[in-house]
């Protein structure tokens, strides 16, 4: 009897195991992004001490602004080797079609780099849920007529569930998703799940993404 509580016990460990919720170290594939807030990175110390497999760099928000580091972490990232791309900061005051073309004038992306993102977040100025669908909408029509794809799109998991579920289903949209409490329960690609990582190459805490899928599945995050 005893031995056969003890093989129970042990079933039951393993299948809870089994069935426990995803953590970060759990997925190969990963990657930070960065913008004004980490400057002078040393992309080189980066690569040689830990280097990611992808790097997302702010470029745009709104319809005029420009990250201010971004043509340099461009320029350092064109010759590290690493995978990369840009993504846009949503304005919710001014068009999304104009966002979008602010973005694509700035980032000057091409064949190899990722797919832009349009990260998405609660804001002051947001007022009416119904317009911000339709402006994120219409970001993401000039960009598929631009590159022939759609945007990844990047929010936290409280704010997918409340405002983008129906109108940005993942079957149509590759979701990376901000959640530094647990794996989210949202069809996710891209889990950002901390914003305090530390890299050797880089003086600030920086977000760290992971990626569900093998190598070879990134292969589809890149423009063709």
């Amino acid at each position: 009897m005893r031995a056969i509580r003890y093989y129970f016990w042990c079933f039951l460990a393993l299948w809870c195991s089994a069935c426990s919720t995803p953590a970060p170290e759990d997925f190969e594939v990963w990657g930070v992004d960065v913008s004004r807030h980490q400057q002078n990175v040393d992309w080189e110390q980066v690569v040689d001490a830990e280097m990611p497999y992808f790097v997302f760099i702010k470029a745009t928000e709104g319809t005029l602004i420009i990250d201010p580091t971004y043509a340099q972490h461009r320029k350092e990232l064109e010759q590290s080797g690493i995978t990369w791309g840009a993504y846009h900061f949503f304005g919710h005051r001014t068009s999304g079609k104009e966002q979008a073309q602010n973005f694509i004038k700035t980032a000057k992306l091409r064949k190899g780099n990722l797919l832009p993102v349009l990260d998405i977040e609660m804001h002051r100025f947001m007022t009416d849920p119904e317009k911000m669908v339709r402006e994120a909408k219409a970001f993401c029509r000039e960009i598929h007529r631009y590159y022939g794809a759609n945007p990844i799109i990047y929010c936290s998991s409280n704010f997918y569930e409340t405002y983008l579920r129906k109108a940005f289903k993942s079957r149509d949209y590759t979701l990376w998703i901000a959640d530094y409490r647990r794996c989210p329960t949202v069809d996710w690609q891209l889990w950002q799940h901390t914003d305090s990582y530390s890299m050797e190459g880089i003086r600030k805490k920086v977000d760290r993404n992971v990626f569900r899928g093998t190598e070879k599945e990134f292969q589809k995050l890149i423009l063709p």
